[in-house]
């Protein structure tokens, strides 16, 4: 967060394109053409928006790390209050878990 109430957030590009498609947040002012997201705190419900911004940002590197990102996922999403389109997006953050055929013997 900067001065002023600026706050930067990156995001992986498809789920920076859906912030900016539904209006949730606004092109990075110096880094427009990156997966970056500007938003500007002007109120408490900007505030709240932007700590949704700051959690959702954080749940993909969660997703990597979880032992089971779908529930990870199913239970955040919910939390968030996520829209179908984001849930996809993230869904595809996923890593398949590895079969039993991945195992060389």
């Amino acid at each position: 967060m900067h001065t002023g109430g600026t706050v930067d957030i990156p995001f992986p590009r498809p789920l920076r394109d859906e912030l900016l498609a539904q209006g949730l947040a606004a092109e990075h002012r110096w880094a427009s053409d990156s997966g970056w997201i500007t938003f500007v705190i002007r109120s408490e419900d900007d505030a709240r928006h932007a700590a949704w911004l700051m959690r959702l940002s954080y749940l993909r590197y969660a997703i990597k790390s979880a032992p089971n990102a779908s529930a990870l996922l199913d239970r955040e999403g919910e939390q968030l209050h996520l829209a179908p389109e984001f849930k996809l997006l993230f869904g595809r953050l996923i890593r398949p878990a590895p079969s039993d055929s991945d195992h060389v013997q």
